[in-house]
């Protein structure tokens, strides 16, 4: 009979237009109250109940519900697609958070390339301000990587010499690069 309930058994319920309007008017208002309550916002809490009840029209077919078990299911059901939206909310945030570190790491980096730019061309700078000598010396250490007595064979001078003209370049470059932030 079109409009009424389909009973399989005495305790099945089986879904048509009545019984599914029935639902509707009796767990509606309560399933909204449980959406809301987890979900502190009305349009979403009405759009969760929404999906809720078009899933039960669309499975309407294939859904049978037991009588007495029907508020624990339509509760159960509830909450799960809240559980959903909390693992959906929780994933974006994850993604976003991952997202803004990428990208605080790769403006970091793109900064850190500019400064380190900009701090060797301070560098190559000052060093042709050095004394001959000097400039000799920090640029056989630095840029050629000899220790102190390699340098001191190579330029036939002491090695308390190479230290000297050594702390005097650097003690020049530190004083002179004060501006740039130690890291």
């Amino acid at each position: 009979m079109p409009g009424s309930t389909t009973y399989h058994s005495k305790d099945e319920i089986k879904i048509d237009e009545s019984t599914f309007l029935q639902l509707y008017e009796s767990y509606w208002k309560k399933l909204y109250q449980i959406a809301l309550k987890y979900l502190g916002d009305n349009f979403e809490a009405e759009e969760v109940v929404q999906e809720l009840f078009t899933s039960l029209w669309q499975r309407k077919d294939s859904l049978i519900l037991h009588k007495e078990t029907v508020e624990n299911y339509l509760v159960r059901a509830i909450r799960f697609k809240i559980s959903r939206i909390y693992s959906d909310e929780i994933r974006k945030t994850k993604k976003v958070n991952e997202f803004a570190a990428q990208q605080a790491t790769s403006n970091n980096h793109t900064e850190k390339q500019v400064l380190y730019s900009f701090l060797k061309e301070d560098i190559d700078k000052l060093v042709t301000a050095l004394p001959e000598r000097c400039k000799e010396v920090y640029q056989l250490s630095r840029v050629k990587g000899l220790n102190n007595k390699e340098i001191a064979l190579d330029l036939l001078i002491s090695e308390k010499t190479v230290e000297n003209q050594l702390t005097k370049a650097l003690s020049f470059l530190r004083n002179a690069l004060k501006k740039y932030p130690r890291t």
